[in-house]
């Protein structure tokens, strides 16, 4: 995968206390590195491979919505749920059987600031029991994220993806490619990569 320098830290260390695996919520001991929105992989950098994506272990328990928003050392790092039966009532005995909201196709745009960067954030979540994927937008993201009791987080697992729209055009389609792969070798998403029938140059601007 293709990261420009300036977007990743490499060569971090984790002694085995801080960070757990998304693919078995396993502690993760070793080197890895961050990308720009704060996404932690496995690897000294994109090219120490496998890159498995990593999560904070002392956020992964913030499993109430409310508890999450208030915590002021909460940040965009993603998290991967199982399936939970829709009969589950969460720490605040909020009735999941409630009528709730699915999520709904979203494009997100880049804005001048994000063009100006070279790249922005898209958001994407797939259907637990099916192989159905959705761009959604960040609002969308964030409930299914939190576990927001409006909508039907349960069924539905988010991922946000770092898309380059500037640089290098084969590059930048190597880079969008290569994360969408990432994404479906973690997480398993067959037919991730193909959902975005090779429009990995969506939005490119050029350099």
């Amino acid at each position: 995968m293709y990261y420009p320098k300036s977007q990743i830290k490499t060569n971090l260390y984790t002694n085995g206390s801080e960070l757990v695996t998304t693919t078995n919520n396993q502690l993760y001991q070793g080197y890895y590195y961050e990308t720009s929105n704060g996404q932690l992989f496995t690897g000294k950098n994109p090219q120490d491979g496998p890159n498995i994506l990593l999560s904070r272990q002392n956020l992964t328990t913030l499993y109430d919505p409310t508890n999450v928003l208030d915590n002021p050392d909460f940040d965009n790092t993603i998290y991967y749920y199982n399936i939970i039966d829709i009969n589950y009532n969460d720490a605040t005995n909020t009735d999941t059987n409630k009528v709730r909201s699915i999520p709904q196709f979203n494009l997100t745009l880049p804005t001048d600031q994000d063009k100006i960067n070279g790249q922005f954030t898209r958001y994407f979540c797939k259907k637990n029991n099916e192989i159905k994927y959705l761009e959604i937008n960040q609002d969308t993201f964030k409930k299914l994220q939190i576990r927001d009791s409006k909508i039907a987080w349960d069924l539905y697992t988010p991922v946000q993806v770092i898309w380059i729209i500037s640089g290098n055009q084969t590059q930048v389609f190597a880079s969008n490619k290569g994360t969408t792969q990432t994404i479906e070798n973690t997480l398993q998403w067959t037919g991730f990569t193909q959902y975005f029938q090779d429009k990995f140059l969506k939005y490119y601007l050029g350099f």
